[in-house]
């Protein structure tokens, strides 16, 4: 039910997902051979966790990745891409067997063909309990691949075919999800006959192909067979269809025909339940990690990102400020309190300095115990414009940040007083996601991050220090005393420093 596709010295190679599972690796014993340095010689292995599909790094030296993030082990869904080393592995979710619709090697038999509208369906009482029992059981699952193979275990139970096979739609491909006996041949079907059931929204009952189809040229040769076609139909769209076939003439009749309408109507609608369920979830699962260093907005934007085209786009070099922020004499206060008062103590700091920096659509980046690392500007979707206020608003959370640590200290306990200092500072980031799938982090690497770092050591308590790139972009907006050239811990040329002291009365914030 799945593949593994790859390219091996310039060919696309295809390894179907046996249930013993497939190694990975650069030793000439393993299922799929890699021979780069970069992979180990037992790299990763994909394995069948019941009706789940998994990818286990097996301590491989440089690691796995699944669509750009690192794992241990991960479950796959399709679409999803498999890093190791210099090589990328697609996970395909669909049926081992390949199936053709080719006329040429398919030809249905029939005498008296026949189609019929989803909303056509006079079935007796019996058939009608029959159905209405299967809808039930079909509902009952939420598990999607689950339901795929419990939709044609129903259908193959009510109409005896030597043949069942589900096939859904894939942007323009309809792709084998359910074959039905599994084999390790290849399976041809009648593209005259698909065709019509997905274009007609129709199905099919087929007894002679050569009245049904008159005008396909093709369908005139050996290999006789009937067929039922009925397509899975959702809100008027075709969204895959089920066939039935068998060898001979007339194996199938109205009744039949009747009856795999009704459950492909039950089941197109049980499919995409059990589809947006699990996107859902996934997409839920993806914000509630976002959201711990996001904005709601922009991990409720990336969420959907991510839903839409399966995967992070690669990190990126661009222009950013970033910000850095840190309690001045932390040691020295907590050596004054309990672990349990320095814990309330800065959950209270860096819960007030979040808010600040997501209310200005800032990215927290990384908490260093007292200090705090935000970058303003990134990160940014791939359709979405360059951020020309990213500079500005990183300083207008700086101050506000200096506001809320004096509303802190007001209302704190005598003796708990403390200062913060912030450094901001603006240039060009290499910024990325890193980790994996359950523990995302975002950041940025570069000199701009380091030269922010010392700014912020180098900052009087209670001060905003910036460089000379954000003083450039900002300076319309707040009033700056320069602090001449700071020979910055690390670095071997002097920086500009400018303290910002307030914003301008006459600026208009931007937006």
């Amino acid at each position: 039910m799945a593949r593994i596709t790859v390219t091996l010295h310039d060919e696309l190679r295809t390894f179907a997902v046996a249930p013993g599972g497939l190694s990975i690796g650069r030793q000439l014993d393993n299922a799929i051979v890699l021979n780069h340095p970069i992979v180990s010689r037992k790299h990763a292995r994909i394995e069948w966790r019941g009706r789940q599909v998994w990818v286990k790094d097996l301590d491989s030296r440089n690691g796995v990745t699944v669509n750009r993030l690192r794992v241990k082990e991960e479950q796959l869904t399709d679409g999803d891409i498999i890093g190791m080393g210099p090589f990328e592995l697609q996970f395909e979710d669909r049926a081992v067997q390949s199936v053709f619709l080719d006329d040429q090697r398919y030809y249905p038999l029939a005498s008296d063909g026949r189609t019929v509208r989803a909303h056509e369906i006079p079935l007796e009482p019996a058939d009608l309990q029959t159905v209405y029992m299967i809808g039930i059981r079909l509902n009952q699952v939420l598990d999607f691949r689950e339901l795929l193979d419990l939709v044609m275990e129903e259908v193959l139970q009510v109409v005896p075919a030597e043949r069942g096979l589900l096939l859904l739609r894939k942007d323009d491909e309809l792709v084998p999800r359910v074959v039905l006996p599994v084999g390790t041949g290849d399976v041809a079907i009648s593209s005259t006959i698909v065709r019509k059931a997905i274009d007609a929204r129709e199905a099919i009952l087929t007894r002679d192909a050569r009245l049904d189809f008159a005008e396909a040229d093709s369908i005139i040769s050996a290999n006789m067979r009937s067929a039922i076609c009925a397509p899975l139909l959702l809100q008027g769209r075709a969204i895959g269809i089920i066939l039935l076939d068998a060898a001979g003439r007339d194996q199938f009749g109205e009744r039949e025909r009747d009856l795999v309408v009704a459950i492909a109507n039950f089941a197109a609608v049980a499919l995409e339940r059990a589809r947006l369920t699990e996107e859902l979830r996934h997409q839920g699962q993806l914000r509630q990690n976002l959201e711990r260093f996001l904005s709601p907005n922009v991990a409720h934007a990336l969420a959907r990102y991510v839903a839409q085209h399966g995967k992070l786009w690669e990190a990126q070099e661009q222009q950013v400020s970033v910000l850095f922020a840190d309690i001045k004499g932390f040691t020295s206060l907590a050596e004054q309190l309990s672990p349990r008062e320095v814990q309330d103590l800065l959950n209270e700091y860096l819960h007030e300095m979040t808010d600040v920096i997501f209310r200005y659509n800032g990215t927290v980046d990384k908490y260093i115990g007292d200090g705090i690392m935000a970058v303003f500007g990134a990160p940014r979707l791939p359709d979405e414009p360059e951020d020309d206020q990213h500079a500005f608003r990183a300083v207008a959370a700086a101050l506000e940040m200096q506001a809320a640590q004096r509303r802190l200290v007001s209302r704190a306990i005598s003796g708990r007083t403390f200062a913060i200092r912030i450094g901001v500072n603006t240039g060009m980031a290499y910024t990325g996601f890193f980790g994996t799938r359950h523990r995302l982090e975002y950041t940025a690497i570069g000199d701009t991050v380091n030269t922010a770092s010392r700014l912020e050591g180098a900052a009087e308590p209670g001060s905003v220090f910036i460089g000379q790139d954000t003083a450039d972009m900002v300076c319309h907006h707040f009033d700056l005393q320069a602090m001449g050239e700071l020979q910055l811990k690390g670095k071997q040329q002097r920086v500009r420093a400018f303290k910002v002291l307030k914003p301008r009365e006459t600026s208009q914030h931007a937006e």
